[in-house]
């Protein structure tokens, strides 16, 4: 009976293993491939913070690659950015927009333009919806709404760039409970990977990590630093670190790279 047991045990286990494994999203792309050795679970809402020219953006564009690389849709909640700069910064890191539109792979949901004034003004044509940030509770519905639609369901990403945005109608705790919605709709009931930026450069911004941070299931620090060179000279590179991932083993150094012209190289300390 006790051989018996052990065995189905193994089984048991072994299959949990496999839905496990079945449930990561495997990262293609610089630096998520150092950062995430084994994968992102997909059930994960992750927050990437960083001051202004952390390289934030740059972060969330490569998992968006990722994510499109393997053939699954990405859904851009564009809030910081209007979506044709959106679509021209992605552009910039060798992401095909248009043809992952054609591919009907990339949509923006756009919450930037409601600023426009212009009647005559010609939205990309990745915007699937149009949102207005001051009313987050619509902005979820429409979300929900859309990934219903497109059966976005253990697969894929949604991507919200940026909660700062949200700051300026909400006070920090109101909108703490929002993204705990959030999070609950999506990463945990459709269990899709959502990745939102934050810019922490102001007391209120910093102020919403310290309250969400123990919810979420994962935080990237994002940042900028300057160095001096063997040769005394002066340069720059980015860094990151996963400071928190639920589920999953990661490496919990800083990850350092350079990146121009759209490609990003790994740099190892002892080079710098």
């Amino acid at each position: 009976m006790r051989i018996v047991f052990f065995i189905n045990l193994k089984i048991l286990l072994w299959d949990k293993i496999l839905v496990f494994h079945m449930s990561m999203l495997i990262p293609g792309l610089e630096p998520l491939k150092t950062m995430f050795p084994e994968g992102i679970p997909r059930n994960s809402f992750i927050v990437i913070a960083g001051k202004s020219g952390s390289g934030k953006s740059v972060l969330l564009a490569k998992i968006v690659g990722s994510v499109l690389q393997l053939g699954e849709p990405v859904l851009y909640l564009a809030l910081d950015d209007d979506p044709k700069t959106v679509a021209l910064q992605l552009e910039n890191l060798k992401i095909d927009v248009i043809e992952y539109v054609k591919k009907k792979q990339f949509f923006i949901v756009d919450g930037y333009s409601e600023r426009i004034r212009d009647r005559d003004f010609k939205s990309h044509i990745s915007v699937i919806a149009k949102v207005n940030p001051q009313n987050i509770e619509h902005v979820i519905e429409t979300l929900l709404g859309i990934a219903n639609e497109m059966g976005l369901e253990s697969r894929g990403l949604i991507a919200i760039d940026s909660l700062n945005e949200f700051l300026c109608f909400y006070k920090t705790m109101d909108l703490a409970e929002h993204i705990k919605v959030i999070r609950a709709n999506f990463s945990k009931a459709k269990n899709i990977l959502t990745v939102a930026t934050l810019h922490t450069s102001t007391p209120q911004a910093r102020e919403l990590l310290a309250s969400i941070e123990h919810n979420v299931d994962g935080v990237i620090k994002a940042e900028k630093i300057w160095y001096t060179t063997q040769h005394k000279n002066k340069a720059v590179l980015w860094r990151a670190m996963v400071k928190k991932l639920k589920i999953t083993r990661h490496n919990p150094d800083w990850v350092y790279y350079t990146f121009s012209a759209g490609d990003i190289e790994i740099v190892h300390p002892l080079q710098m």
